[in-house]
């Protein structure tokens, strides 16, 4: 049974789709959980407005989802929820940089939350032509008046097939030197890095002469973004029941060192226990980068001695520390090529300066999530390999990330959506998808996170790097972005 708002909805749909009652409400009730979520949402809040939710008012709304009803009704309820949730992110981005005084108030678009929808309608002018556009990305577009236009724009093609391919996990990785048996793995960019990281020590520990024991999991001082129903943003990330004793180098305790156990929780996603199966040490690293002038000096740590510090905590040699990225950010920001975020740059830097005691690697894990459409080339100049997961890989790591790790969307305090997003695609999927992130991230105005995600082929892949050939390339772009 379809609640009264739902049931509303379902109508209101099937007049504006030309379609009838009793097919809506078949494709609505099977449509991913998010893309109910995002619909669900759109619809009370434009019946029932709060002062509190605020929302983007839309030109040409009807005629869009008539020209989406020439479409299967699955992708037509899709795809409208793509366009709502852009236009709701968006939103919430505007008003949180004005809040913070960081956008134009004269074009600022939560001042004038409005949306032209009419440029993506003229592009569905028949079937052949709808089937087409609505593989594409929706993108915003500022206008003079801060307003946005709806526009179409081809997904870029990403591929990382001309790089060298690696044949086997046993052999010599990029960065490597020697024949290496121990390894450290770095979740080099917060959040969900920390299980990619474990993936990848359980894929070398496949080779029979690899093992990976210890793992850093790095997160920034202050929490970014959502963890468990809530938790609060923007406060320092208080670590409880960590390990004992606390970790020292040279006779004194290292700030924003802990050992993990299963005792262990912290502020925001709280995710570094879940492979304590798997690894015998586990690590949390509180990257102070981008709060440095709110701590303390007393309680002040810079990063590279932070790691020395844990690695110095090893249990059995390590060879080769192994920096982990998932969905490509490492590369840059975003797909329209901005710069690598700052703490995935904090990090390479900081290991680089450990070059002549370790091998150093950088691994990215489904790459093209949220990768720059330079990545393949960024890759290729690094003296970057490709490695091709197995069926067999691919079922043992959906096994770990579903069965043991829980990390598939049915346990609300357990997600992310780079892993999520390589979860679909070691499925088989390609195009776009709704990933099954809580409700509670979704259906929000305090940082929504966007569930829709195109999939593309190389996201089953696992690029490695040397560390040393890939850190100039990000951070010469770095520097000249920051002096544009």
């Amino acid at each position: 049974m379809l609640e009264d708002a739902e049931d509303a909805l379902v109508q209101q749909l099937a007049t504006h789709f030309h379609h009838s009652r009793g097919d809506v409400e078949r494709a609505y009730s099977t449509a991913p959980r998010n893309v109910r979520t995002v619909l669900r949402r759109q619809h009370v809040n434009t019946v029932q407005p709060r002062s509190d939710r605020p929302l983007c008012r839309f030109v040409g709304e009807e005629g869009l989802i008539r020209a989406l009803g020439l479409v299967q009704l699955g992708v037509a309820l899709l795809t409208l929820a793509r366009v709502y949730d852009e236009c709701h992110v968006a939103l919430c981005r505007s008003l949180a940089a004005t809040h913070k005084g960081t956008e134009d108030h004269q074009h600022s678009f939560g001042q004038n939350p409005c949306v032209d929808l009419r440029l993506l309608t003229d592009k569905l002018t028949h079937y052949e032509a709808t089937v087409e556009y609505v593989e594409h990305q929706i993108l915003l577009e500022t206008k003079v008046d801060g307003t946005r236009n709806a526009v179409w724009k081809p997904v870029v093609r990403m591929s990382f097939d001309k790089l060298p391919r690696l044949g086997s996990l046993a052999e010599l990785l990029p960065g490597e030197h020697s024949a290496s048996h121990g390894y450290a793995g770095i979740g080099g960019g917060g959040g969900s890095d920390i299980i990619s990281a474990s993936l990848m020590g359980l894929l070398l520990q496949r080779t029979g002469s690899k093992r990976m024991d210890l793992l850093i999991s790095t997160r920034t001082w202050a929490t970014g973004s959502q963890g468990k129903q809530g938790s609060k943003l923007g406060v320092k990330r208080e670590v409880y029941n960590p390990g004992r004793p606390p970790i020292e180098a040279n006779g004194r305790p290292i700030a924003g060192t802990f050992r993990v156990n299963s005792d262990t929780h912290a502020e925001g996603r709280d995710l570094e226990t879940i492979p304590l199966s798997h690894h015998s040490q586990i690590f949390l690293v509180l990257d102070q980068g981008e709060s440095t002038k709110t701590i303390p000096e007393d309680e002040r740590a810079d990063l590279k001695d932070q790691f020395d510090a844990v690695l110095a905590q090893r249990k059995a040699p390590i060879d080769t520390i192994l920096i982990v990225d998932t969905g490509g950010d490492v590369f840059g920001a975003d797909s329209s090529g901005g710069t690598t975020p700052d703490q995935d740059l904090r990090v390479q830097k900081a290991i680089s300066k450990l070059s002549q005691a370790y091998n150093l690697v950088t691994a990215v894990v489904s790459p093209g999530v949220d990768a720059p459409e330079d990545a393949p080339l960024k890759a290729l100049e690094a003296g970057g390999m490709v490695y091709k997961l197995s069926d067999d890989e691919k079922e043992r790591l959906l096994d770990i990330l579903v069965k043991e790790y829980k990390m598939d969307g049915s346990d609300p305090s357990r997600f992310g959506k780079t892993i999520l997003a390589l979860q679909a695609r070691l499925r088989g999927v390609v195009g776009w998808t709704s990933l099954d992130l809580p409700t509670y991230v979704v259906d929000t105005w305090d940082n929504p996170w966007n569930c829709f995600v195109y999939i593309r082929e190389c996201m089953s892949d696992i690029i490695f790097m040397p560390t040393t050939g890939l850190l100039p390339l990000i951070d010469m772009v770095t520097e000249e972005q920051a002096n544009i």
